[in-house]
Order: C-alpha cells, then structure tokens, then sequence
C-alpha cells in the first residue's frame, strides 16, 4: 500500500505522476487535494524522459568537442561516442550540436592581401637579441607561404635547425607520418584511428 505523501505540491506531483500507471489521477488528486489542472500543468513544463537524455548526452558531447580543441564534428563525435560505449545516432548528435552552436572549427588556409605593403605592419625581429646556437635543436626558424593548387591554396612550411642550416623536413615529415597519422580520426577509415583500423582487422 503506497502511503501519501504530506508535502508540498510538487512533491504531491511526484507521486501522482509514480503512481498514474496504477491508480487513477482524478483520485490521486482528490486525495492529495491537489487540482488535475495543475498536476497537468505541472507535467507540461517537465522535462521529457528523452530531453533529460539528451541534456546528458550533450554533457559527453562538450567533453568531446572541447578535447579535440573544436576540430571535430558531429561525424567524428558520434564515433568518439560509439567508441566510450555510447549508442547515439549520428543525426541524434550532429541535432544537438547544431542546438547547442557547436561546430567544427575550420581554418582559413588563405586570405588575400588587400593592403598596400607600406601599411603592412613590420614586427621586430626577436631573434637579434638571442646568442648563436651552440648545437642542435636550440633554435628553429620558420617561414610559411601560400601555393594554389587548382581553386584552392596550400601551406608550405620550411623549418631550418639554425645551428646546421638543415631543414627538418625529415624529423617533421617523420613525426606526422608515423606518430599524428597514426593516432588521429580517419574518415576514409569510418572515423578511427589507424592503429584502431589494425587491431579491430
């Protein structure tokens, strides 16, 4: 025999709204001398079982986000979910992150250059006031430019070790290669990594 509660009303609610499947509200009601008007008001602004999921759910969904420093969309989050164990659809999160204003951050690869040169900002030259290097991996420095390819621009990146004057293209080319490629999400490998691709094979 469930025993009623002396609360308040929302408290009243509550068990009406645990008990509803078993007894009817109009008496639950006229026990607990609350209105069925107010108990269905009431009902109205709570949150619904799926939105209270979904508010969890968007709990993962920030953590993700944040951790990929917001390079990931809602494609690589579903999978980030899928692979804690978490059963979503990926149109049930690419919705909540769309609600939420989260997106995939996405870089500028290119800008043109409207000013005239003599507006351009000239910057000091910190490394003026740094001694010579006395061996390897002291001091690196680095130069960017912008090559089109087709309708689009690529980055091309020089890095030069200023003790030898050697690039380090190789040790660059070494580190994404073998150690970024391999741990970072691939979408032509449905959104895991290659070292994943390999044991999961």
């Amino acid at each position: 025999m469930a025993t009623f509660p002396s609360g308040g009303t929302a408290q009243k609610y509550r068990f009406i709204k645990h008990h509803q499947a078993s007894l009817p509200v109009r008496q639950l009601c006229a026990r607990l001398q609350v209105s069925r008007s107010g108990y269905y008001d009431w009902l109205k602004r709570q949150p619904s079982q799926r939105r209270q999921q979904d508010d969890v759910l968007l709990l993962d969904i920030h953590r993700i986000h944040a951790a990929s420093k917001s390079r990931y969309g809602s494609p690589k989050v579903h999978r980030a979910l899928r692979q804690e164990g978490i059963r979503v659809g990926v149109k049930r999160v690419a919705r909540l992150m769309r609600e939420a204003g989260l997106k995939a951050r996405v870089e500028c690869v290119y800008r043109r250059m409207h000013k005239r040169r003599a507006e351009l900002k000239v910057l000091p030259n910190y490394r003026l006031e740094e001694s010579k290097p006395t061996g390897p991996n002291q001091q690196w420095s680095s130069d960017v430019t912008y090559i089109r390819l087709g309708r689009r621009h690529v980055f091309l990146a020089v890095i030069v070790d200023l003790w030898s004057l050697e690039s380090l293209r190789k040790q660059v080319d070494y580190y994404i290669r073998y150690f970024y490629n391999r741990v970072r999400l691939h979408s032509s490998l449905d959104y895991v990594s290659p070292i994943q691709y390999e044991k999961a094979a």
